[in-house]
């Protein structure tokens, strides 16, 4: 069982988009070049894409379809084999560098690195987010 919890000052109607993003998350759409779609996880609230293959060249670019009814609210991705490279983040076609908006972290495993991006930012319209390897 999972259950959204936390604290909050906000009344519960301004809370309502949050609970919409986590019950009927917006679909993850164009994975492609190298990337599979595992969809999004609840558990860490977050979409789920793993890299196929040792290309560490590819960048990866999704759209994450918001509406009113599936808004996306404060996104996270976890591109699973990333590798230690670090990423350059656009949204909807503008260099979004990290900042207390844009955060992007590791996550070291035995096997592979993962990367951890998550985004302050809400919407109802679709999304786009590229993250490619920095040079």
């Amino acid at each position: 069982m999972l259950m959204l919890n936390g604290l909050s000052e906000k009344p519960a109607a301004e809370l309502v988009p949050l609970a919409k993003s986590w019950l009927s998350p917006p679909p993850l759409e164009a994975v492609d070049r190298g990337f599979r779609s595992e969809g999004f996880d609840p558990t860490p609230r977050a979409y789920v894409v793993t890299r196929q293959g040792p290309s560490a060249l590819d960048a990866l670019e999704v759209t994450l379809q918001a509406t009113p009814d599936s808004p996306a609210v404060h996104p996270a991705l976890l591109v699973r084999d990333w590798g230690l490279a670090q990423a350059r983040i656009e949204v909807d076609g503008q260099t979004a560098p990290e900042s207390k908006d844009v955060r992007v972290g590791h996550i070291h495993r035995l096997d592979g690195e993962d990367l951890v991006l998550w985004l302050r930012k809400e919407t109802t319209q679709p999304m786009r987010i590229s993250i490619s390897p920095s040079r």
